[in-house]
């Protein structure tokens, strides 16, 4: 038995409190209580905690807490001493220790880089340094051609009038007539609106199967064109229109508004 056991139990006895309400009271477990009134310090948990209990049970009782704590560090001679754990996982090894394989292929590739490049700068200065001890040839100029002593004679074109007949062995061939050219515009066309008061017409004019002209043309204005195939002309208001076609007049429509188209040859 431990003075500061003896101690508790008689207090808490002679105010005839159990261990029970002690518990209650104060918050501290009763087998702490128990541990602490035998002096089992082995079953109670660290020295911190003790002196805790020690200060909560001794204001319970009505007891000296500083003098109670000296007695419990003069029986239990030291604190307990500080436990180190180890860890329950191993510790994570860093990267720049234990590279990764990724890292590893792309330093190897860094290497061989640097290394193709050194190689080929070394091939290179050799092969100047060859090129450079080489001797230029000389390559002799090519002689130019010595002059002919007679120049040739450049035969002089004969010219045969397209009238004349060539005599040959056997007979004469007579020279072939020259085609006859056909007139450059064989269709001659003119197109005229009628003065005086009227909107004029929409004209759109086609020759040889092109259109060139297409808009509005004001009244007593007209227009010429030539075709060498045909024309084609096509009237919003065919009433104020005339077609004039190598000199022959023709009327394209009687009532205003009237849409015709007129064709050459029909």
């Amino acid at each position: 038995m431990s003075q500061l056991g003896e101690r508790l139990r008689a207090a808490r006895e002679s105010q005839g409190i159990s261990l029970s309400q002690a518990a209650a009271e104060t918050r501290i477990l009763q087998r702490y209580l128990v541990a602490l009134e035998d002096g089992d310090y082995q079953n109670l948990p660290g020295d911190v905690y003790v002196r805790g209990f020690i200060r909560n049970y001794a204001a319970f009782l009505g007891l000296s807490a500083d003098e109670l704590i000296d007695l419990y560090r003069y029986e239990r001679g030291r604190t307990d001493p500080i436990r180190i754990v180890p860890a329950t996982s191993n510790p994570r090894v860093r990267g720049c220790i234990a590279p990764s394989l990724v890292g590893v292929f792309f330093v190897v590739l860094a290497l061989v880089g640097v290394t193709y490049l050194v190689l080929s700068a070394t091939n290179r200065i050799g092969e100047n340094a060859q090129l450079a001890t080489i001797p230029t040839a000389t390559i002799p100029p090519v002689p130019s051609p010595l002059p002919t002593a007679f120049p040739e004679s450049t035969p002089t074109p004969i010219i045969i009038p397209a009238t004349a007949t060539v005599a040959v062995a056997g007979g004469a061939i007579e020279p072939s007539p020259t085609p006859t050219q056909e007139p450059e515009a064989p269709i001659v066309l003119e197109v005229r609106i009628d003065p005086g008061d009227n909107p004029g017409s929409w004209l759109e004019i086609k020759t040889d199967g092109e259109s060139v002209f297409r808009r509005v043309l004001a009244p007593g204005r007209s227009v010429r064109f030539t075709a060498r195939r045909s024309v084609s002309v096509r009237a919003g208001n065919a009433a104020v229109v005339t077609v004039v076609i190598n000199d022959q007049e023709r009327r394209l429509g009687t009532r205003p508004g009237e849409v015709v188209t007129f064709e050459w040859p029909p």
